[in-house]
């Protein structure tokens, strides 16, 4: 099964008898047509404003293939889901842990834990092993309240930025984390891989059945869909992180695949679309999975961990969020 990403702004998603139709516009303003055999597709990934039929729309929820929308800027924006899970039972277990403040606390250490540990073995893994993440690590058991974990979350990921500088290679450099718009190439790539990975909890969380507003790590005033990001944390450095390392310093990406434009930063069209090849060969990487020991991708470990947490909040069975070392 593939995921299907459409890039071009001005292309044209349609359905043609049990394939979908991606007509896309050449330079001599003709169309050129791909055909993808719908059987085959997973999800679908649209960035910029290419546009969809309406037979393309529906067939895909009825073959229960969501449709996500990026910016160009590789910002999630949203996304059209299939009617997967109706699991009420679930999502009462998921509002009741939110209002038990021991147990969303302890479920929030083991995930702010879980970061930081993978922080520091992305870190390690670059040859940098005095950091003080592991210090950061042992101080979140201490803590008391939720904003407290919050701070040592936040001292972690300023820490563990700021060793960046020191594992890119030349030409590239890291003024530390910015977004909304990325001002730099290597926080252009970030906030893309990250936009790709929310793509692929939404789409966890969405089949396991929980409610992707209610989550505990982040707050859930501000319309955001916390439970996605709660279960992003721990696949941040994993998967986001770890991908843009590889992909600027094996030279996958170089300065002039950047365009800029009013300060903000984005990959031209060819770039972008070796950041997404390698994106997907990141997501089929294969390891064995701590808890279950047996080989999966990360792509299907973002599922599994949707489902342990489900089994925590109904079961009761500890949460352990994915670790690798």
């Amino acid at each position: 099964m593939t995921v299907l990403y459409v890039t071009q702004p001005d292309a044209v998603l349609s359905k043609k008898y049990e394939a979908f139709v991606v007509a896309m516009k050449q330079p001599d303003d003709t169309w050129k047509k791909y055909s993808v055999a719908a059987q085959t597709v997973e999800q679908i990934v649209l960035m910029g404003n290419p546009q969809v039929t309406g037979d393309a729309l529906t067939y895909s929820l009825e073959l229960g293939i969501p449709i996500h929308y990026l910016s160009i800027f590789g910002k999630y924006l949203g996304c059209a889901l299939p009617g997967y899970s109706r699991n009420g039972a679930l999502r009462l277990a998921q509002f009741e842990l939110y209002k038990d403040t021991e147990r969303r606390l302890q479920l929030v250490k083991a995930i702010v834990t879980a970061k930081i540990q993978n922080q520091f073995t992305i870190l390690y893994r670059q040859k940098i092993s005095d950091s003080p993440l592991k210090s950061h690590k042992k101080l979140v058991a201490q803590k008391q309240t939720l904003d407290e974990v919050r701070g040592v979350e936040g001292i972690a990921a300023k820490d563990y930025f700021a060793d960046w500088s020191a594992i890119l290679k030349e030409p590239w450099f890291f003024p530390g984390r910015n977004r909304r718009p990325p001002t730099d190439p290597v926080n252009s790539l970030l906030s893309f891989a990250y936009g790709l990975l929310r793509v692929q909890v939404t789409s966890a969380v969405h089949i396991v059945g929980l409610d992707p507003y209610i989550g505990y790590l982040h707050e859930v005033s501000r319309g955001q869909p916390s439970m996605v990001l709660d279960l992003m944390e721990e696949f941040r450095p994993l998967v986001g992180d770890s991908l843009v390392f590889s992909v600027l310093n094996n030279r996958q990406i170089k300065p002039q695949d950047f365009t800029e434009s009013l300060g903000a930063y984005r990959l031209a069209d060819d770039a972008r679309k070796r950041f997404l090849q390698a994106f997907e060969d990141k997501m089929n990487d294969e390891f064995t999975h701590p808890v279950f020991d047996y080989r999966c991708t990360y792509r299907r470990a973002i599922e599994l961990q949707a489902r342990l947490l489900g089994r925590y909040l109904q079961e009761g069975v500890n949460y352990k969020p994915l670790v690798l070392r």
